[in-house]
């Protein structure tokens, strides 16, 4: 048994869906999660309770459930995507909660442990979508890529999802990653988030002290969004979270000063902050 207080990616998951779970009860919440509370179950509760400062690192977790939310959907609204695949989906709830086309393809990979759980625990509730659970890990370059290849097989366009995965990643992970995604044309959008070097530095004595060797954070991708943009990504858009967090009217501690911050940045923030970040690809062509 570890140790730490955060364990594995399982526990991360449990501890996000808790998160979720309350936003969904807080009056003026930015979604509505159902399913969320018994995902998280007891040990969910448990991190909440045991992690220090655990209420205030909520709010960068809900804002990046609804951030992703608005972006999906708008893309969904916009294009002729027909396959969504969540990378690492862990206890996502989207295919249950959100307004989606009944006929899109929606692949969740993950370890299987968690995959078998959330099938478990959701038997019975109605998708709003046609959803596959495909167990593996998706740092196994060989499996990831033969997964891409019979996917693109069956596909016209593709959206995929990293929600909350790069950061737990090495340089070289993400880069194989990125090389993959890149390779697969009909990949046209990719929605992922990343953290600048200084809040890398800043979780080793935050996040890394609580969390078990599996589940530290460990990238922040060298020129921000350069970085993706040498796989041939380019930025559609980007969401900087403190600016995000005051339209929303998130109930921050210390606004005031969070609003002197975001006042003194201008009205162009450079991506290389870290942010949320839609990437289409660049040498997009649209299919008919």
């Amino acid at each position: 048994m570890s140790t730490y207080l955060v364990h594995d990616t399982f526990d991360t998951a449990r501890l996000i869906a808790w998160y979720r779970a309350q936003e969904t009860e807080r009056p003026e919440g930015l979604f509505r999660d159902p399913y969320a509370k018994r995902l998280a179950g007891e040990r969910g509760a448990e991190l909440v309770r045991t992690l220090p400062q655990s209420e205030q690192d909520s709010w960068p977790i809900v804002l990046r459930t609804h951030i992703y939310d608005e972006l999906l959907q708008q893309v969904l609204a916009e294009t002729a995507i027909d396959t969504v695949i969540n990378l690492a989906a862990g206890l996502d709830t989207r295919p249950y909660r959100l307004a989606l086309p009944e006929g899109l393809r929606w692949i969740e990979v993950d370890h299987e442990n968690v995959l078998s759980y959330k099938e478990e625990l959701l038997a019975g509730e109605r998708a709003r979508c046609q959803v596959e659970r495909v167990p593996f890990d998706i740092t196994d370059a060989e499996t990831r890529t033969a997964f891409l290849d019979r996917i693109q097989q069956e596909s016209k366009q593709i959206f995929v999802l990293t929600e909350g995965l790069l950061v737990y990643l090495t340089e070289a992970d993400v880069r194989g990653l990125a090389t993959d995604l890149t390779a697969h044309s009909a990949i046209r959008w990719w929605l992922t988030e990343f953290i600048s070097p200084l809040a890398l530095r800043q979780d080793a004595n935050r996040w890394n002290m609580y969390a078990a060797e599996s589940v530290r954070t460990r990238f922040a991708p060298p020129g921000g969004l350069a970085f993706f943009e040498e796989y041939g990504w380019q930025a559609r858009d980007y969401r900087w979270p403190l600016r995000e967090m005051l339209r929303l009217k998130l109930p921050l501690r210390n606004r005031w000063l969070l609003q002197i911050i975001n006042a003194l940045s201008g009205k162009k923030i450079a991506p290389e902050t870290g942010g949320f970040l839609l990437l289409e690809r660049a040498d997009r062509k649209e299919t008919p």
